[in-house]
């Protein structure tokens, strides 16, 4: 992590700055200093990623795709007297999350998948094989979309059914809790002008469908209304991009950078258990996993100097430009999900590729329940112990300070305003009408004022991160009882400014806090214990207060029966109490 921006003002340093700065300026003039060609539109697969090299991808990918053209696609639903295997209905199908929590390992239905336009499918290739029989697989797709009343889908084309777009799986995203049904599209859209990321291509789709599974579907195919297909990062788009398609590729299920040895083992160890596995990190790659292991040591080996292993396993343009990305778009839904880790064949570099932006672009302003302080800037990441780690340094807390500036040059709202209007004609035409119109959320005139606050979001976002930059880092608070006594726990907060801290304990019989059992504003250590309590329920919490007046809670919270939440709150049961 050598940026001569962020050295010490000594003299001694002063010199070597200039040094550095020489010294880098001479490499990026030599013609051999990166195998990878600047210019994304000459690069090959051959040279794509080396090592030590940033991240680029080939954007010839992108050329003649425009994702605002609506693209109509058909499926028909075979019957089990035309695919015996289809021994469910499609309404089983939308049903099956019910009864299978990993989706994965849930149901599918053997289809039909065309194309077309408004008036029906074509003859385009998808039906060389005849309209009888099947050339696709369906399934639900997503994990919270999947208890939506609108189900999102994954196509996957068999071998005899071709490629759509050079893609053999189909991604039907339909995005229930965007409001505006294009925050994917717009942050897709705007990787493709971002360096050190990549992108992927999406689409705006009708799909139709004919439902031979309901005999009151008359055999007619029905409009399931707007949907949002994201290509699937796969061996396929790391190869369309002139990446390695051979390396590893894992997707962030429930990941903090820890090193989960319950979970996380090494493919030939005897307690291999592959699903359990993919509870943390979903396996898209090679399933060698030593890298990753070996990585993973390495981040949590605090015997090791963090900059070094930073440094063996990471690019940090890519590292910091998509920390950057993810709080300019406020993506909240990022601190140890939704994205992918990339690492090319022969090669220790891990790459971040980020995934699924529905919950991002103001999603935050219209939740119910609202969002955390330490949601709202950089405190999002302080739970992941490589962020945690990379962080705490003053010069890298910089670092991305300046990334967001660069790229605030980047997203803008002019862009901004541009993008969504190429997307209003289709998406609002199909938002405002049945079937997605009953599910939209909101009344059909407020949608022209929800959609038009897109173009400021990101202001609003690079805002927040600038004031959390004077704000404590959350913490994570525990509860024992030891010896007959009570004992409540807590880290050490963080400050980037080194201001005093101060914790303050707090104990309630109501998870509002609206009467107090105890309170010390200043506990000078970061335990408390007390005589055992009575039974019953309790909450408690402890904020942590800088001096110059700002407060922050912890990453903690208690949801009660009614589906509220109370941020910063942890619930303590003593047996005996009430189970109300």
């Amino acid at each position: 992590m050598k940026r001569p921006p962020y050295l010490k003002t000594s003299i001694g340093i002063g010199v070597l700055f200039i040094i550095l700065m020489f010294l880098q300026s001479w490499l990026e003039k030599q013609p051999e200093a990166l195998t990878a060609s600047s210019e994304p539109e000459t690069q090959t697969e051959a040279t794509a990623v080396q090592p030590s090299e940033r991240l680029v991808e080939d954007k010839r990918v992108y050329e003649g795709h425009n994702g605002t053209n609506l693209e109509h696609v058909y499926i028909t639903i075979f019957d089990q007297s035309a695919v015996p295997e289809n021994d469910i209905t499609f309404y089983d199908l939308n049903e099956s999350y019910k009864q299978y929590s990993n989706l994965d390992s849930g149901p599918k239905l053997d289809i039909l998948f065309q194309t077309g336009t408004a008036k029906g499918p074509s003859d385009n290739g998808f039906i060389s094989f005849g309209t009888d029989k099947p050339n696709a697989t369906i399934e639900l797709r997503g994990r919270s979309s999947r208890l939506e009343a609108q189900k999102s889908y994954k196509i996957r084309l068999q071998d005899n059914g071709g490629l759509w777009y050079g893609q053999s799986v189909i991604n039907l995203n339909k995005h229930a809790d965007d409001r505006t049904r294009v925050r994917n599209m717009l942050a897709f859209d705007y990787f493709r002008r971002i360096p050190d990321l990549i992108s992927l291509r999406t689409n705006f789709v009708q799909l139709h469908v004919k439902d031979l599974t309901d005999p009151s579907s008359e055999g007619k195919f029905k409009s399931y209304g707007l949907y949002t297909h994201v290509e699937q990062l796969n061996e396929e788009a790391l190869a369309a991009r002139g990446l390695n398609p051979d390396g590893h590729l894992y997707k962030a299920e429930n990941f903090e950078f820890y090193r989960y040895p319950d979970q996380l083992n090494h493919q030939n160890d005897p307690n291999y258990d592959k699903k359990k596995f993919e509870q943390v990190l979903k396996i898209n790659g090679n399933e060698n996993h030593d890298e990753l292991l070996q990585m993973l040591d390495d981040i949590n080996d605090l015997s090791k100097p963090f900059d070094e292993v930073f440094d063996t396993y990471f690019q940090e343009d890519n590292y910091l430009t998509w920390l950057a990305v993810n709080i300019l778009f406020g993506n909240y839904d990022t601190m140890s999900t939704n994205y992918y880790l990339y690492s090319p064949l022969n090669s220790k570099k891990w790459y971040f590729i980020p995934w699924d932006f529905d919950k991002a672009l103001g999603r935050d302003a219209e939740r119910t329940d609202g969002l955390p302080q330490w949601q709202q800037g950089i405190q999002r990441y302080w739970g992941t112990v490589l962020h945690r780690r990379y962080l705490r340094d003053p010069e890298n807390a910089a670092a991305l300070t300046a990334k967001i500036e660069e790229l605030s040059a980047i997203i803008t709202e002019k862009t901004t305003k541009e993008l969504i209007d190429s997307y209003y004609p289709v998406v609002k035409q199909l938002a405002l009408q049945e079937p997605d119109l009953s599910y939209l959320g909101i009344e059909a005139s407020e949608f022209d004022p929800a959609y038009r606050k897109l173009e400021q979001v990101t202001s609003r976002y690079k805002e927040q991160y600038m004031k959390s930059l004077e704000v404590p880092m959350p913490i994570f608070l525990h509860y024992e009882r030891k010896n007959g006594r009570d004992v409540f726990t807590w880290e050490a907060s963080h400050d980037l400014q080194n201001d005093k801290l101060s914790y303050e304990f707090q104990l309630s019989k109501t998870p509002g806090f609206e009467s107090l059992i105890m309170q010390i504003k200043e506990q000078p250590d970061f335990t408390y214990n007390m005589a055992a309590l009575p039974a019953g329920r309790y909450y408690w919490r402890v904020l942590v207060h800088d001096d110059k007046g700002h407060e922050q809670i912890p990453f903690d919270y208690y949801r009660d029966n009614a589906g509220i939440v109370y941020w910063g709150v942890q619930q303590i049961v003593v047996p005996g109490g009430s189970s109300s």
